[in-house]
């Protein structure tokens, strides 16, 4: 999905870099929401991407923590 996500954010980039040219006061307002709504979206994404990379940090970090118990238990 997030794949998906960051090839039509892309998509859309490249498409206002080439719209840069264009001028008219409708195309200046699309260009404006357009912008913002990719900065919101990409700020979404990383925001997802942080939050599951520490979700995971900390799976892995307690799953480590119950593996070293383990071991020090049968000992």
């Amino acid at each position: 999905m997030s794949r998906q996500f960051q090839q039509l954010i892309n998509d859309v980039e490249e498409l206002l870099a080439r719209l840069e040219d264009e001028h008219s006061p409708q195309l200046d307002d699309l260009h404006r929401r357009l912008e913002t709504a990719v900065a919101k979206a990409k700020s979404t994404l990383h925001k997802r991407v942080r939050s599951a990379g520490f979700t995971s940090g900390i799976l892995v970090g307690g799953l480590l923590g119950f593996l070293l118990a383990s071991i020090r238990s049968s000992d």
